[in-house]
């Protein structure tokens, strides 16, 4: 079985992969004769995708970062959609967004505007079975998961992991003091911070320098791979549904 996951950028096909890997035993180490031929994608690193392959015993995973929320019809529609209709190449597909200020019934929406013909039921954190009509005219089925981050509330994947780090009371006060900061040099520093989506990120970051400073130069998947995301109840309950893909 052939499986994909779609994400908004670096950040999160990062964290995806480092906890697939340790929850659910996908390995990106395998002979790479080895990746499926029915699928061939090429991402263009200068818009900010990425793609990578990962492999449990006889199925396979493909996590694409479509470099950006604004790129997923884009890519989804020059990719996904063309592979699906013509070769029916993946058996599931789930797409991780951020949430950030919009409403769940807009999101939802959306992607199933963006994934016709391949996907009409689409419903936050619930595979749904769906029933496609390939362009041979033959009926073919897809199930799939839209995963919305946080669950709860605005935010972003970034608000979630600072929420799993703030689980014990020792982190809790590293996270409330990150955020206060950012919060208060903010209007000061609107030329590199000045969206919302980039103070998370900030915020983020200073945590990070606060727990390892020795590593503050480090590449963003070395820092993401130092901290044992999986055994936070709060990512664990997150990312339940998307553990069976």
């Amino acid at each position: 079985m052939i499986s994909l996951i779609l994400c908004e950028g670096k950040t999160d096909a990062i964290f995806l992969s480092y906890y697939l890997e340790q929850v659910c035993s996908w390995t990106h180490k395998f002979p790479k004769e080895n990746i499926p031929k029915e699928f061939t994608i090429k991402p263009n690193t200068k818009k900010g995708e990425s793609a990578e392959w990962y492999r449990k015993a006889d199925d396979f995973l493909l996590i694409c970062g479509v470099g950006g929320k604004d790129n997923f019809g884009s890519f989804i529609k020059s990719k996904i959609v063309p592979a699906m209709t013509d070769g029916n190449v993946f058996s599931k597909i789930a797409i991780v967004t951020d949430r950030d200020d919009r409403e769940e019934s807009s999101i939802c929406q959306s992607f199933q505007s963006m994934l016709n013909p391949i996907v009409s039921s689409v419903t936050d954190n619930v595979w749904t079975n769906n029933q496609y009509a390939n362009s041979f005219g033959q009926e073919k089925v897809v199930d799939f998961l839209l995963l919305i981050i946080p669950s709860d509330k605005e935010g972003a994947l970034e608000t979630t992991l600072m929420d799993a780090i703030a689980e014990t009371e020792y982190d809790r006060v590293i996270v409330d003091s990150a955020k206060g900061y950012v919060e208060s040099i903010a209007p000061n520093a609107t030329k590199y911070i000045g969206k919302n989506r980039l103070k998370l990120k900030a915020c983020l970051g200073v945590i990070w320098s606060i727990q390892s400073p020795e590593k503050i130069f480090s590449f963003i998947d070395e820092q993401i791979r130092s901290v044992k995301w999986e055994d936070s109840a709060l990512i664990s309950q997150c990312f339940i549904e998307l553990e069976k893909i």
